[in-house]
């Protein structure tokens, strides 16, 4: 089955010099360096439900807990102005992305048959 990666330039270049340098394609040599790593790398990582008991399962550490002193408004009105910080250019690139969201969400529904 044919797959396309896309990878930066470098890593291509890199991957083309050990090819040649193997006297293969570069399509052998990343198949036969795929087919080394899958084969060598153990696939014994935990999956969710393991890893969601051990922390189900981990004791607090009361060493970690802060009380607040004060809610989260408060703390927020009161926190220090950042002078770096440009408001106005901020709501612009916010105002963009949002309508790039909701440019890609119209495109999916329109591919999706969603109208």
């Amino acid at each position: 089955m044919p797959t396309t990666i896309p990878l930066p330039d470098d890593i291509a270049q890199r991957l083309q010099s050990r090819a040649a340098l193997r006297g293969v394609s570069l399509d052998e040599f990343v198949t036969d360096l795929l087919t080394d790593l899958l084969e060598t790398e153990p696939d014994d990582s935990p999956t969710l439900d393991p890893v969601i008991a051990e922390i189900k399962a981990t004791r607090p550490d009361p060493a970690g807990f802060h009380p607040a002193t004060q809610s989260l408004a408060e703390q927020l009105a009161h926190s220090p102005d950042d002078p770096s910080f440009d408001a106005r250019a901020w709501n612009r690139q916010w105002t963009a992305v949002e309508a790039e969201m909701k440019a890609v969400t119209r495109a999916n529904d329109l591919a999706e048959g969603r109208d």
